[in-house]
């Protein structure tokens, strides 16, 4: 019996399906939200290094992807290193993704639904919240979490208290980095005192000339 196909993508955001009161942002909190804002509205295309360290009860992913992103919705996430290298995904929107598996499996090309098990990183990310805009709306969509910023050097720290863990996969914490630039450089979530998600994204280079081919598998 074959062992499963892994996919390649990881998340940065989860899905919220409680309802409740909005987020509360304390005034550093509101003025560092509207700083990634109004940096992530002069995006129009992006391409970093993304590693992602996540774990899942007894479960742990670590890669390495090279991560290519052009508004509104082509993402395209190659792994590099880790967990399923040579691997790659790729989304144009929808409720579909493309990918296929690295080594001799290459040439095996799957189109899945967005949510299935091999379409959806270990803690249960689509590729859909990796990028920082899905990033973002996710911060301000918490529910009736408290969020502050603290001043880190050249960066920002958004500091993320969950109030309902059960709407939020659990977790109880979470917090972003913001680089002298007001988008992410790095991105943690906890379960209690355990770091369970960890992200990095290095590399940054904003607004490159993406061609269409880099979008097809």
């Amino acid at each position: 019996m074959k062992a499963p196909i892994a996919m390649p993508w990881a998340a940065a955001a989860v899905v919220i399906l409680a309802s409740a009161a909005p987020a509360s942002a304390t005034a550093g909190g509101d003025r560092a939200l509207a700083r990634y804002a109004a940096a992530w509205d002069t995006v129009q295309s992006y391409t970093c290094v993304m590693t992602a360290h996540e774990v899942s009860g007894t479960h742990v992913q670590d890669r390495t992807y090279d991560y290519k992103f052009r508004k509104p919705h082509d993402t395209r996430m190659d792994v590099t290193g880790g967990d399923g290298r040579g691997s790659a995904a790729v989304w144009n929107g929808g409720d579909r993704v493309k990918g296929h598996q690295g080594g001799f499996l290459s040439f095996i090309h799957l189109n899945l639904d967005i949510h299935a098990s091999l379409a959806v990183s270990v803690r249960g990310a689509t590729i859909a919240e990796t990028n920082f805009g899905a990033l973002l709306d996710h911060l301000k969509g918490l529910k009736s979490a408290t969020i502050d910023a603290t001043p880190d050097g050249d960066q920002t720290k958004i500091n993320v208290a969950v109030a309902d863990p059960s709407a939020d996969g659990n977790i109880t914490k979470e917090q972003v980095t913001l680089g002298a630039n007001d988008l992410p450089v790095e991105y943690d979530q906890w379960e209690g005192d355990a770091l369970v998600k960890h992200i990095t994204y290095t590399q940054f280079v904003r607004n490159p000339a993406i061609p269409d081919s880099a979008f097809n598998l």
